[in-house]
């Protein structure tokens, strides 16, 4: 939500709100998992191109949801 409020000046703060989400990922909790999911989402939905610098760290944590056991999980990663 504050991804989405930010619009123009996301970019300014993507230090401060991605590493966070990007750690979420590998959470043991499934709704955990799903929840930074759907942030991740609405962050690169707004932040659109800015995104690209972290784009190693966003693709081993998709990798790893397309793998996860929880079938919501995997398809809030379908999203992304």
């Amino acid at each position: 939500a504050t991804a989405i409020g930010l619009v123009c000046d996301i970019r300014l703060y993507l230090d401060a709100l991605l590493p966070p989400v990007l750690h979420c990922l590998d959470d043991p909790e499934s709704r955990v998992r799903y929840y930074s999911c759907e942030s991740l989402y609405n962050i690169a939905k707004v932040a659109r191109g800015h995104v690209l610098r972290y784009f190693n760290q966003i693709f081993d944590g998709l990798c790893k949801l397309f793998a996860d056991v929880d079938i919501d999980v995997k398809n809030g990663a379908n999203l992304l």
